[in-house]
């Protein structure tokens, strides 16, 4: 798939295109399956590139380093592309992109697709690396196909071309200009790429997938699912007057544990230096960067709460967004050399609309600052979880900071400050989870998702424009991020099967004031929603397949499968939106085998359960499946028996 002996990358140096990097060693890495290859230009030998490399099945991935040898600074760097490599084709090529995190935009995640192309021209927005577009695509001439995954977590670039029957594939960065330093290093974009030869586009997807979830997403110490249901009461402090305080907390907590919640979640309602005792909406977002906890709500600060969370068998997370602070705040005052401003016409930080400044992981000492708070907040709090939020654009402020010969390293060196940031609390707390917000879902790319979990993957996952919108619109969602990851979740407030499986994943958050008793008709919808979740949870993590996609202008029809090859069982979940009319479809699901038998279990909502039945494979290879009712669900489970 790749040459031989040569690194697929190119560089731009001094004017002259260097593309003759060669192999000339190997060394052993500490991580298990990785090698470590030395690659160095043939024409200016002074500059090297490291690799991380390694290769499973179908899937390579490699993390390159570039190092100035030379007791001298380099030329200038003015093009940089950790890929640059083509392919013949046997047919048109057909592009399959996704979209990604967006302001108030209802197709997040939303499929895209160019069908026999010329070109294409991807990078997201404002430095998050799945603004707008997420950092996975794949390509088929309708006789192979390739999946690519791109591991920058700032403003990446990528250009695809086909033309006279060979494709073209790069990846990198769109605008440097830097001379590197006597010994100087900068890291570039990761890559990971996976062929499927003689495969429609969906099964490269499949195959990356797979292999993210074996191989790259993070699991617990026992190796299981990192995903988990959750509750946090912030949307019911942030629109009551009450706000929020410590016994506030703590009967909320009671609540979620005694419906089976595995996690309690204290968001954007901790800290500060604000002296009212409630928590009012306007406030969350003019204290950050006073990463301290607000004594007048919670005296004895967030323990107690961990604390009782463990006590019950939960787990506990707390929300931060350390890389931008307000001007006035403590961070800021303590250490105004660690941060950047943006300049007069930036686009700076678009919840609060002001002049947010971003933390500077590029200098060291900042790194060091945020690791030694944040860790101290992960001790002091018992934290399982530690919530990295990212509620700004930070590319206009990463450029104002370059110098004139420099262009670009600023961002370089905040991104490889917020990989080692992460990588050393990862290691200083051993077993924590990091999640990944970024005003939901805007800073998900291979290298976040090696160290962390979209948990919040939309800041719209509560949809405007009624409950029956906002199930469709998760459809869609976890539709296109599931191409790439198992590993996700997001908000709800209903919690009847249809609104769940409608935004089905490996776990959910309940983003709403729970039932305060079983006497109210939520309860038990509640309690079997996280039951359900629970259950479902490991086959979710399997392959995946679209039996009837979602489509974003007809709500109609929705129906998935989830399928384990090893133990030949899985589920078929069907939903009729609101504007289906039909009240059955016929479903034709992969992987099963005509001659055998299956026990399948139909459950039409979570309590009414049709017995146990055997039918043959051939039955269920093509089945109608009827649902009476708009916005209802069925789900079937199946296992091969025999």
């Amino acid at each position: 798939m790749l040459p031989e002996n040569r690194w697929p990358g190119r560089l731009v140096v001094g004017g002259k295109t260097l593309d003759d990097f060669v192999t000339i060693g190997e060394e052993a890495s500490p991580e298990a399956s990785w090698t470590i290859r030395v690659f160095q230009s043939v024409s200016e030998p002074t500059l090297q590139i490291r690799a991380q490399w390694r290769a499973i099945g179908p899937a390579t991935e490699w993390i390159s380093t570039l190092v100035n040898n030379s007791s001298a600074p380099s030329e200038c760097v003015t093009e940089l592309r950790s890929l640059a490599a083509s392919w013949p084709t046997r047919g048109p090529v057909d592009f399959y992109g996704t979209k990604g995190g967006e302001d108030h935009v209802l197709d997040e995640f939303a499929d895209l697709r160019q069908v026999d192309i010329d070109a294409v021209e991807l990078s997201p927005e404002g430095g998050r690396s799945s603004a707008a577009i997420l950092p996975f695509f794949a390509l088929t001439d309708r006789h192979d196909s390739l999946a690519v995954g791109i591991g920058w977590s700032g403003q990446w670039c990528a250009s695809i071309r086909h033309s006279a029957a060979v494709l073209q594939v790069e990846v990198g960065l769109p605008r440097v200009g830097f001379v590197l330093r006597p010994q100087e290093s900068v890291r570039l974009p990761s890559v990971l790429l996976t062929r499927a030869s003689g495969a429609p586009v969906d099964q490269a997807r499949r195959l990356t997938r797979a292999h993210l979830t074996s191989h790259v997403v993070p699991k617990t110490p026992d190796g299981k699912s990192p995903n988990f249901t959750a509750h946090g009461p912030m949307h019911v402090y942030l629109t009551s007057a009450g706000g929020t305080d410590e016994a506030r907390e703590l009967a909320a907590l009671e609540r979620a544990a005694a419906l089976g919640f595995e996690t309690y979640w204290v968001d954007a309602c901790w800290y500060g230096d604000s002296p009212e005792a409630g928590y009012e909406l306007g406030n969350w977002d003019s204290e950050v960067g006073n990463w301290h906890v607000r004594r007048r709500l919670f005296p004895r600060g967030l323990r107690p709460i961990s604390d009782r969370a463990h006590e019950l068998g939960m787990k506990f997370l707390f929300w931060m967004d350390p890389e931008r602070a307000q001007p006035n705040s403590k961070w800021v005052r303590t250490h105004p050399e660690l941060f950047l401003s943006y300049p007069e016409n930036g686009n700076p930080d678009p919840y609060s609309g002001g002049r947010g400044l971003v933390l500077n992981l590029g200098d060291p000492r900042a790194v060091d600052f945020a690791f030694k708070e944040i860790s101290a907040l992960i001790t002091e709090f018992n934290a399982d979880i530690f919530r990295n939020d990212f509620n700004l654009a930070p590319l206009d402020a990463w450029r104002a900071a370059d110098a004139h010969d420099r262009v670009g390293i600023t961002e370089i060196k905040c991104v490889e400050g917020l990989y080692e940031l992460w990588d050393r609390l990862l290691a200083a707390h051993p077993g924590l989870l990091i999640d990944n917000c970024a005003s939901g879902g805007r800073r998900i790319d291979l290298e976040t998702t090696r160290r962390s979990i979209p948990y919040w993957r939309s800041d719209l996952g509560l949809a405007p424009g009624g409950a029956e919108r906002a199930d469709v619109f998760k459809q869609r969602q976890c539709w296109g991020l599931g191409h790439w990851l198992s590993e996700h979740s997001g908000p709800v407030d209903t919690f009847d099967a249809y609104a769940i499986r409608s935004a089905l994943a490996t776990g959910f958050m309940a983003y709403r004031e729970l039932p305060r008793s079983e006497y109210d008709p939520q309860y038990a919808n509640v309690r079997a929603a996280v039951a359900e979740n629970k259950r479902l949870r490991p086959i979710l993590a399997e392959e995946r397949i679209g039996l009837i996609v979602p489509d974003r202008h007809k709500e109609i029809w929705a129906a998935f499968q989830y399928h384990s090859r090893s133990e030949a069982r899985g589920i078929i979940v069907a939903l009729r939106g609101p504007h289906a009319d039909l009240d059955s479809v016929t479903l034709r699901p992969e992987h099963i085998d005509a001659d055998a038998t299956y026990e399948v279990v139909r459950w039409d909502d979570y309590y009414r359960m049709v017995p146990t039945a055997r039918v043959a494979g051939a039955e269920l290879q093509e089945m109608l499946v009827t649902i009476p009712r708009k916005l209802s669900s069925v789900l079937l489970e199946y296992q091969r028996v025999g």
